[in-house]
């Protein structure tokens, strides 16, 4: 199920850390899978299968995206799609604890579309385990929410979501430069194209990496004439 070989073997394009579960999400995209590893560990114990708040050490706790990567799965149970930017989604969110990623759609099969998929995995909060059945991949099988376009939503690489505190989400389709906004019910509310934007420099030919939301309240903004 592994697309790449050679150095760039896994491609771990993102990373975000969940302080209360002392947990750190990582996106590995030529699995087309979201890891979950373990943040307390010493280095010690990241380097066999036991301690840490979980118990585990550096091994996986969670796996989730493309279960034939573990002999657990077909083709067919495939979920990502070469992904980017997963994220938990903030407390005070809705959705909050569930991850949330920009699903690029590259060798999606008989069609190339990308979407943004929010999913809930079986935590159990008291341990900071991920329940498994024994010989069954890891759950969910469906995602919570999901948005998607065909055939004008489309990034084969870069790009990310994020899920603001009122319910809407932002999303940056990295290839198209394209930046807009989206209601739970999948109604785009705003948008913004770079790639069609004159600036002092022309138009953004290059591509869009990323797009986070900052609030006018962010510190950095203070003392600057925003326009």
């Amino acid at each position: 199920a592994i697309r790449r070989g050679g150095a760039d073997w896994i491609h771990m394009n993102s990373v975000d850390y969940n302080a209360e579960l002392d947990q750190i999400a990582l996106s590995a995209r030529w699995f087309d899978e979201v890891w979950i590893i373990d943040h307390s560990t010493t280095t010690d114990e990241a380097a066999g299968g036991s301690g840490g708040r979980s118990g585990k050490g550096g091994d996986l706790l969670y796996r989730w995206g493309n279960p034939e990567s573990y002999f657990a799965g077909f083709p067919f149970d495939r979920q990502f799609y070469a992904q980017h930017d997963v994220r938990w989604i903030d407390a005070g969110s809705p959705g909050a604890g569930n991850l949330m990623l920009f699903n690029n759609g590259d060798q999606r099969a008989g069609r190339g579309y990308s979407s943004v998929d929010e999913f809930q995995p079986p935590l159990n909060p008291k341990t900071g385990r991920y329940s498994l059945s024994k010989d069954a991949a890891f759950a969910p099988t469906t995602f919570t929410w999901s948005y998607q376009e065909e055939g004008r939503f489309l990034s084969s690489r870069i790009s990310g979501a994020q899920r603001l505190s009122d319910g809407n989400t932002l999303v940056c389709s990295g290839d198209q430069a394209w930046v807009f906004l989206v209601t739970p019910d999948g109604k785009r509310v705003w948008e913004l194209n770079l790639a069609e934007v004159e600036g002092p420099h022309g138009a953004l030919r290059g591509g869009l990496f990323r797009a986070p939301f900052y609030p006018a309240a962010f510190a950095a903004f203070e003392g600057r004439d925003l326009p």
